[in-house]
């Protein structure tokens, strides 16, 4: 009896062991710069070896706004195995904000646009916060370099926004979100910070430690040894 108690004890350490290293990051401090997502997951699919950061923001939000060009400057400094990915902040199906992130997106405008919305909530007043669907895409077709026509058939096109907003409303559910900005790693570490820089600073040592590990090298053969001289 002894023994099978001790057996299950040591399966039991064994099981939980990857949990636990994965939950730890090498020179990081859990609770000061990331909290850990139980069950989290990536917002989306990335190639193996590939690290998602996952920034969850809203076009109303002015921290949010002050945030985004620093971290677009941040963003261009990662390293290869990291990938910047943008999710807006879903609070409803019928959010409009969000509606026309996805909707840019799809109509390839969303390069031009981004910064633009922030702007005309934040800086130019061109939009009030609490701006309906028809405002905001009357604005972002207005825009030089937008698509309006194709910005306003995505906009209407429900079957294909709705998974999406569906996929950024559970990716903020399950991440466990309680404002914005917020930047989640891999859908698993939760960035924290008490300033922007510190957030940014704390993203990257995250996405260090979860760097891939090199393969070591394959060991040089010795070399021939050479063959005696004759005897004369």
């Amino acid at each position: 009896m002894r023994g099978l108690l001790l057996t299950f004890v040591l399966l039991a350490a064994t099981a939980f062991a990857p949990a636990q290293a994965q939950r730890a990051l090498p020179g990081l401090a859990e609770g000061l710069q990331y909290r850990y997502i139980d069950n989290g997951q990536p917002y989306r699919a990335l190639p193996p070896g590939m690290v998602e950061v996952a920034e969850v923001f809203a076009y109303t939000c002015p921290h949010c706004a002050h945030f985004s060009p620093m971290l677009e400057a941040w963003a261009k400094q990662l390293p290869a195995h990291a990938r910047l990915v943008l999710v807006p902040g879903v609070f409803s199906r019928d959010d409009p904000w969000s509606r026309v992130f996805f909707a840019a997106q799809a109509a390839k405008s969303l390069q031009v646009l981004h910064p633009r919305l922030f702007a005309a909530v934040h800086e130019t007043g061109e939009l009030p916060r609490n701006a309906d669907a028809g405002q905001i895409l009357a604005f972002a077709g207005g825009v030089q370099g937008s698509n309006a026509a194709a910005l306003k058939a995505a906009m209407a096109d429900d079957a294909a926004l709705l998974p999406k907003l569906k996929q950024a409303y559970d990716f903020g559910v399950r991440s466990q979100l309680e404002g914005t900005p917020s930047l989640v790693i891999a859908g698993r570490y939760l960035v924290l910070g008490n300033s922007y820089e510190s957030l940014l600073a704390n993203a990257r040592a995250v996405v260090d430690a979860l760097a891939p590990k090199k393969k070591p090298a394959p060991p040089r053969a010795a070399p021939a040894a050479k063959p005696a001289a004759p005897r004369s």
